[in-house]
Formats: C-alpha cells, sequence, structure tokens
C-alpha cells in the first residue's frame, strides 16, 4: 500500500511541476541567465586605460592630476558591486523577465 502512495505522490509532484511551467510560459513569464559579467567588465576597463594611455601627454598630466583613473575603477567596482546585489554568483545573473 505504500509503494502505491508514494508512486502517486510521485506523479503528483511531476504533474505539478509541469504545469507549473506551463502556466509561467501561458503568462509570458521566463527566466532568462546572463553569464560571463566578469570578463565583460574587466575587458571593458582594460580598453577604457588602454585608451586614456594612449592619449597626448599633455592631456595624461591632465587627467592624472584630476584622479580619472581613480574615479574609473571606482565607476567599474561600482558597476561590480551592482551585479553582486542583483543577484551575481559565479559570473551569472538569473532574473525572471515578463514578454
Amino acid at each position: 500500500m505504500p509503494v502505491f502512495l508514494l508512486s502517486l505522490l510521485g506523479g503528483l509532484v511531476s504533474i505539478a511541476a509541469s504545469m507549473v511551467g506551463r502556466v509561467l510560459i501561458a503568462l509570458s513569464i521566463s527566466y532568462v541567465t546572463y553569464s560571463g559579467l566578469s570578463v565583460l567588465i574587466d575587458s571593458y576597463k582594460a580598453q577604457v586605460l588602454s585608451n586614456l594611455g594612449a592619449l597626448p601627454i599633455e592631456f595624461v598630466q591632465v587627467l592624472a592630476l584630476v584622479k580619472l583613473d581613480v574615479c574609473v575603477s571606482i565607476f567599474f567596482s561600482a558597476v561590480a558591486a551592482r551585479l553582486v546585489l542583483s543577484g551575481l554568483t559565479s559570473d551569472k545573473i538569473t532574473k525572471m523577465v515578463l514578454k
């Protein structure tokens, strides 16, 4: 008798999981996963700093006086912190979106 109840319960669980997925699809709700975000941020930061280094020396001296390199680092650190707060774990963010 308990085997029958366990198999019935297992079937109900699989039907419920399938129905939840179908309801979410019918409501146009889905999940999107963004991956590779830390690599993207690092490449953007490197590109910005290399472009700043390619400027004429007069501009570089003025930018060094106003600490623009520190500002760029703070900006990209803030972007990374925002991604962590919005759910970045192991270089992936999974969000529920409405279509």
